[in-house]
């Protein structure tokens, strides 16, 4: 987990999302996601301005408590990420390819839009030392087009 802060950071991305499988009975409703995305996240520190790309790709799976996918649901996914940067403000990562996590809980509307809180973990998963990870949090909106 992330010991250092960068609290200050601003965060922009955008994300594709592919539903690849759904499941729905009486109670629940399931969907896996392929889901790949790009992030940026700029951050002033120490009187310079850093800057960060992260490209991510993962599968995602997202859990309705109804039959069908709309309202709440909780969301988690896992897959591989690229950060541009190995050091950001007081974080030094190891290695620029990192497993990329994320859980969120989130509303789809019946226009199929969602909104969600995100929260986003990076590491190297101990490939490597150290290994002091990079976590943000981040408020997601996702259209459909």
């Amino acid at each position: 987990m992330q010991r250092d802060s960068i609290s200050a950071a601003k965060v922009a991305g955008v994300n594709y999302s592919y539903l690849l499988t759904s499941s729905n009975n009486a109670n629940n409703s399931w969907q896996w996601w392929g889901q790949g995305s790009y992030s940026y996240i700029r951050l002033g520190h120490l009187n310079e301005t850093q800057q960060q790309n992260i490209i991510e790709i993962k599968p995602v799976l997202r859990w309705y408590p109804r039959s069908e996918p709309l309202g709440g649901f909780g969301e988690a996914g896992v897959g591989a990420s690229y950060l541009s940067q190995r050091e950001f403000g007081d974080i030094q990562l190891s290695t620029k390819v990192n497993f990329a996590l994320h859980f969120a809980l989130g509303y789809r509307f019946s226009s199929g839009h969602t909104l969600s809180l995100r929260y986003s973990h990076f590491s190297n998963a101990y490939t490597n030392i150290p290994n002091p990870g990079f976590d943000f949090a981040s408020l997601n909106g996702h259209f459909n087009f």
